[in-house]
């Protein structure tokens, strides 16, 4: 069985029976979920989120499909606990994205271990308390050395994000959901494979970053709603 096939069953649903509960999708993760972009700046249109429900309704056109953007800038997996019930579970979707890694790894390698543990409670507990579909996503990689695209009024923060690229912390907590996301069979969209692939051909990751430190830009929420769109609809053509 599809590890989508409840959410495609909900989405016909809604779509054959006007009177049918809503379909409901929770994108919960941090500033890039939240669409964070330049400084000072959200975006609401270009969130990765929001274009994939414009995708699932062009292949749904009758459904709905209702998208809360559960993401808080500057939150981690550990933090988020505090808000599982209010922004997940007490909304009982559909289909549950999750995100984190961006902000945790500035823990280092004392925080690898509380990442995991928590990323997989809140695995369990959408799993227990809801009959969502799960998605997660793996972080997107962050700036490496300073550049142009860092607003004047960001660059106090700078020193934590050098440190933390220097150190490599962020990713070896990819590398250790990675592990963890095969090791429990769960349904992801590996977003750091794309700056590794194009760190492979020389490119720059804050050339992909609206702030230049650690936010997609349009273009790349355009690429995770593709990708995110394409693992939901595996096997569903």
């Amino acid at each position: 069985m599809s590890a989508f096939a409840r959410f495609h069953k909900r989405l016909k649903e809604k779509a054959d029976d006007v009177r049918a509960r809503p379909v409901t999708y929770v994108a919960f993760g941090d500033s890039v979920t939240q669409g964070c972009m330049e400084y000072a700046t959200i975006e609401h249109e270009q969130v990765y989120h929001n274009l994939l429900k414009s995708r699932i309704v062009k292949r749904y056109p009758t459904t709905i499909l209702n998208v809360i953007n559960a993401g808080v800038s500057g939150d981690t997996a550990v933090k988020s606990e505090a808000r599982w019930q209010r922004d997940v579970i007490a909304y009982q979707p559909d289909l549950v994205t999750i995100g984190f890694g961006v902000n945790d790894c500035h823990a280092g390698e004392a925080g690898l271990k509380p990442y995991l543990e928590k990323m997989d409670a809140l695995v369990r507990t959408v799993k227990r308390d809801t009959e969502a579909d799960l998605l997660l996503l793996t972080p997107n990689m962050m700036m490496l050395h300073d550049n142009n695209n860092i607003h004047e009024k960001d660059r106090p923060v700078l020193p934590g994000f050098l440190n933390a690229a220097e150190k490599g912390c962020l990713r070896l907590y990819t590398l250790a959901l990675r592990a963890y996301l095969e090791q429990e069979k769960l349904a992801y969209v590996d977003i750091y494979a794309l700056f590794e692939d194009w760190l492979l051909k020389g490119q720059a990751p804050h050339v992909r970053l609206a702030n230049g430190i650690n936010h997609p830009d349009r273009a790349m929420h355009v690429q995770i709603a593709e990708r995110i769109e394409a693992r939901i609809f595996e096997g569903h053509e």
